[in-house]
């Protein structure tokens, strides 16, 4: 995710590689069982599943939330 601090530079706020599907999966049940408010017990709950190289801040509070609300974004919501 980036942020436009001005017309000529971004700012990098988020991990730059994809989440894995497994990593996605496992934030997405995180957040069914602890809500989309309790980012402190998603983040805790889903570091162990981490991809080996990870950086130890992958699962940061607010890198759960931006990519799960990228994962919003990305599916279609009944109408």
């Amino acid at each position: 995710m980036y942020l436009f601090a001005s017309e000529h530079k971004i700012l990098n706020v988020g991990p730059t590689e994809p989440w894995s599907i497994r990593e996605k999966l496992c934030l997405a049940s995180s957040v069914m069982r602890s809500g989309d408010q309790n980012w402190v017990s998603v983040s805790r709950a889903i570091k162990p599943f981490s991809e080996p190289g990870r950086p130890p801040d992958w699962f940061s509070q607010k890198h759960c939330a931006s990519q799960y609300s990228e994962l919003l974004e990305a599916t279609e919501a009944p109408k």
